[in-house]
């Protein structure tokens, strides 16, 4: 008997992450109007970047029905595995209820639910180091309960250029939105206890990610051990001046590094960036 891991497509690992680490996901969806896409699977990032710009609506986006997940860990459950399903926050998506309804349909003793208090690539760095502890024969549970502490020192730490995605998807309020309104200000976000919260403000994006990497350094922590994500909303040819500004300042063990997909995209808007790491 194994262990598989599951998560969703908000983790924002993309297909061909997902089959190097061999995760399962289960896509969320993103609606354009009367268009209607799964995340990462039949709507690419590129794709939906090119939708957003030429769209007079701000898309919607969808949770996975409990069934979906049903589906899923029915499959692992007959195969004789247990399952490890790791999620975007509560706080931010019904998605980690819809799991938890699939689990108490099917077999809660076999099938750990987890919200990981995270978004974007901080819930694919959770699944990624489950997928480890798998790999290393441990049980669910034990998986669970590390998983679970990872969970509560977890720190992600992003830039918007606007906060009026944020704010028209209803994950900020509009007083919070008010601070990058004038004079080219940028907004420095974190996800406290898996809430969007301000954390400061910069002139200008090419400020933010100097201030990022200073506020992780006043927490003197060594990230040589520890594997950490950076994300970006957009061309990631674009963003490797920030990749390499992380390597070089911060030194992390291991970065995994992706896109901002469809789901995440609707909310955060382009050019926003996000550098995820343990307080630990």
């Amino acid at each position: 008997m194994g262990v598989t891991i599951v998560t969703d497509s908000t983790c924002d690992l993309s297909p061909q992450m997902l089959n190097e680490f061999g995760i399962k996901m289960v896509p969320l969806k993103v609606f354009f109007e009367d268009e209607v896409y799964k995340d990462w699977v039949e709507i690419t990032p590129e794709m939906f970047y090119e939708k957003l710009a030429s769209s007079t609506v701000l898309p919607r986006t969808s949770q996975p029905s409990p069934e979906e997940f049903l589906d899923v860990f029915k499959q692992e459950i007959e195969n004789g595995n247990e399952v490890v399903s790791i999620h975007l926050s509560s706080k931010l998506s019904g998605t980690y209820n819809s799991a938890c309804l699939a689990k108490d349909m099917l077999d809660p003793q076999k099938i750990f639910v987890i919200d990981g208090k995270s978004a974007s690539i901080g819930t694919g760095v959770l699944a990624i180091l489950a997928k480890r502890l798998a790999e290393k024969g441990m049980p669910a549970k034990d998986i669970a309960s590390l998983i679970i502490q990872k969970t509560n020192t977890i720190r992600h730490i992003f830039a918007v250029e606007t906060l009026e995605y944020l704010k028209k998807g209803g994950r900020i309020s509009p007083a919070k939105a008010t601070i990058g309104n004038i004079l080219n200000i940028k907004p420095i976000l974190h996800i406290v206890d898996g809430v969007v919260e301000p954390l400061d403000k910069v002139r200008g994006m090419k400020r933010a990610l100097p201030r990022i990497i200073e506020e992780v350094n006043k927490k003197g922590l060594d990230l040589k051990n520890q594997v950490c994500g950076f994300c970006y909303a957009g061309d990631l040819s674009e963003a490797e001046e920030l990749i390499n500004a992380i390597k070089q300042e911060l030194s992390p063990g291991e970065l995994i590094v992706t896109q901002i997909g469809s789901v995440i995209g609707t909310y955060v808007g382009p050019g926003t960036f996000a550098f995820i790491f343990f307080e630990e």
